[in-house]
C-alpha cells in the first residue's frame, strides 16, 4: 500500500511538471510554425492565463494575431510588451511595420527610430527607418539608413534591395543594379524581378 502512495505522489509530481515545463509555449509556437495561427493564439492564452506577464508569449500572440489580420490585438499585445520591457527590439519593429504597412509612416519612423536611438547597431531597424525616411520624403536620410544598415550587417540582403530601389528613384542605375545584384545573391527573391526590370 505504502509504495502505491509512492508511486501516485510521484506521477502526480511529473503531471505537474509537465504541466509547467512550458509545452504549452512549445505548442503555441509549433501551430505559428504550421500558418495555425488560431490555435497558436489558444495556446499563447493557455499559458498567459498562468503567466499573464510573460512577455515572449505576449509578443508572439501578436504576431500571431498580425498574421490573422487582427491587427488592433496585435498592437495591443507589442504595446503591452513595450509596458513590461522598453527596449524589447523585435516589438518596436512589429509596431513599426504594421504602421508602415496602413501607410502611417510618421508613427513607423517613430518606432523604427526608437529601435535605433536604444541600438544604434541595429541593421534592421536602421533599414526599416529608411524605408519610413524614404516614405516621407527624406531620400538622403533613407540613403544614410541603408549605408549604415549595409555597412553594421552586410548579409543583409534587404538593405541591398531597399537601397536599389531608392538608387533607381533617384535614376542611379548602375549603383542600382550592383544592389539588386548583391540582393540576390544574399537571397532576397524579388531582387531577381527587378534585376530583369532595370538591369538589360
Amino acid at each position: 500500500m505504502r509504495n502505491l502512495s509512492i508511486a501516485a505522489f510521484l506521477f502526480a509530481i511529473t503531471i505537474v511538471h509537465i504541466g509547467c515545463s512550458g509545452k504549452k509555449t512549445d505548442l503555441g509556437e509549433y501551430y505559428f510554425e504550421k500558418g495555425d495561427y488560431e490555435n497558436a493564439v489558444k495556446e499563447y492564452n493557455k499559458v498567459l492565463a498562468i503567466k499573464p506577464r510573460s512577455i515572449e508569449i505576449i509578443y508572439n500572440r501578436g504576431r500571431a494575431y498580425e498574421e490573422l489580420g487582427e491587427e488592433s490585438k496585435a498592437i495591443a499585445d507589442f504595446e503591452s510588451v513595450l509596458y513590461l520591457e522598453p527596449d524589447h527590439i523585435q516589438a518596436h519593429l512589429s509596431r513599426g511595420n504594421i504602421c508602415y504597412k496602413n501607410k502611417d509612416f510618421e508613427n513607423a519612423f517613430f518606432q523604427f527610430n526608437e529601435v535605433v536611438k536604444k541600438f544604434p547597431q541595429s541593421s534592421e531597424g536602421l533599414m526599416f527607418r529608411g524605408k519610413a525616411s524614404f516614405k516621407l520624403g527624406d531620400t538622403g536620410e533613407a540613403l544614410q539608413d541603408y549605408n549604415d544598415a549595409i555597412r553594421v550587417n552586410p548579409q543583409n540582403g534587404r538593405a541591398y534591395y531597399y537601397r536599389g530601389a531608392l538608387n533607381v528613384y533617384s535614376k542611379r542605375r548602375k549603383s542600382a543594379c550592383k544592389d539588386f545584384r548583391k540582393a540576390e545573391e544574399l537571397g532576397v527573391e524579388e531582387a531577381e524581378a527587378a534585376i530583369k526590370k532595370y538591369c538589360k
